[in-house]
């Protein structure tokens, strides 16, 4: 190791050492469609670690044909659900996307995941770094019911 940074520095190039992401993504899950739909959400938590705010700018899936931000926010007493170009995520802070929040459409899906199935999420952040993110799918009918 220390021979080819020696070897790097001598051509007078400087080394390139890959850095961490500064956001990290946890609890990713991808709702299993409704029953003849073929479009659902996605959720997770960002959370960056860095010193500058960084913003979420684009979300694909290889399972589905499109995926866009969206956002729920009540408007003159109504709940309205609108597409947005970008979530930022503060330095050091978390945002969560859930449901009656930030969440992913997924629309025009190629196949119907099941519960427990894995998919993947690219992410893309306002520097152009992606990641790549392990999904799993889960059905609102699996959460267990309480009776009121």
């Amino acid at each position: 190791m220390l021979r080819a940074i020696l070897f790097v520095l001598a051509l007078g190039v400087a080394p390139v050492w890959a850095e961490a992401p500064t956001v990290t993504v946890t609890d990713a899950t991808v709702r299993v469609p409704l029953p003849g739909k073929d479009l659902t959400s996605a959720y997770f938590l960002l959370h960056n670690t860095g010193e500058e705010a960084r913003s979420l700018v684009a979300v694909s899936a290889e399972f589905a044909e499109r995926a866009e931000l969206h956002e729920h926010r009540t408007e003159d007493g109504m709940m309205r659900m609108r597409q947005v170009d970008a979530v930022e995520i503060p330095a050091g802070e978390k945002v969560r996307f859930a449901s009656g929040g930030y969440h992913v459409m997924l629309f025009g899906l190629e196949r119907r995941p099941r519960t427990g199935d894995p998919l993947q999420l690219i992410l893309t952040f306002d520097d152009g770094s992606e990641q790549t993110v392990k999904a799993y799918a889960v059905s609102v009918f699996d959460r267990p019911h309480h009776d009121h």
